[in-house]
């Protein structure tokens, strides 16, 4: 399916704006991680994978949720986050899982459910990475479990049900009137309309 160059755009300037929230995230973490320890912190997770869910809900294509999550990623990675390289490494696994959601579904339900499925199936991709990078050794079993429940937690929360919110705000304003979320509502409005009239 190809994309629209505005599309493309809107693509981008996204990514590039979670990108450097991203990078305050990061930030954030290291203050944090430090009173609450690494596997509190991970209440923060949610908000790492929040690029996906945003995108692939306002165009609605094949493939949006990985481009959306490894271009996020890499901003943080160019813009300095302290993870470097890991920050990229990382990305490209909960781009993978985000998208998977959407596959799931054959990239024809773009609701709550597959939103949050989506910051869910990150946060797995997130610990699939952490398992590759740093060895079946590194967690025991009691935390690999905890860590993996509470970002698949956060991952729903601040990755999905955010972004909903957060592009449903937006297309309250108008901005979104040209991109194929604002025109399948417009379809399900107008069949609607005509089922009420007849």
């Amino acid at each position: 399916m190809n994309w629209k160059m505005k599309e493309v755009v809107l693509a981008v300037i996204l990514a590039v704006a979670c990108g450097v929230i991203y990078l305050g995230w990061s930030t954030l973490w290291i203050p944090i991680s430090a009173i609450v320890g690494p596997v509190g912190a991970g209440f923060m997770f949610g908000i790492w994978v929040i690029a996906s869910p945003i995108v692939a809900y306002i165009i609605r294509k094949p493939g949006a949720a990985f481009i959306a999550e490894v271009a996020a990623a890499a901003v943080e990675l160019l813009t300095g986050s302290h993870f470097g390289l890991t920050a990229l490494l990382v990305g490209v696994f909960q781009g993978i899982g985000s998208e998977i959601a959407f596959g799931i579904f054959r990239y024809k339900r773009y609701n709550l459910f597959t939103l949050m499925l989506s910051g869910a199936l990150a946060a797995v991709g997130s610990m699939i990475y952490n398992l590759i990078a740093n060895g079946f050794g590194y967690y025991t079993t009691k935390v690999f479990f905890v860590t993996l429940g509470i970002h698949v937690l956060s991952g729903i929360i601040l990755g999905g049900l955010l972004a909903k919110v957060v592009v449903d705000s937006l297309a309250k304003t108008g901005v979104l009137e040209q991109y194929e979320i604002m025109k399948e509502k417009r379809k399900k409005e107008d069949v609607n309309g005509n089922a009420s009239g007849m």
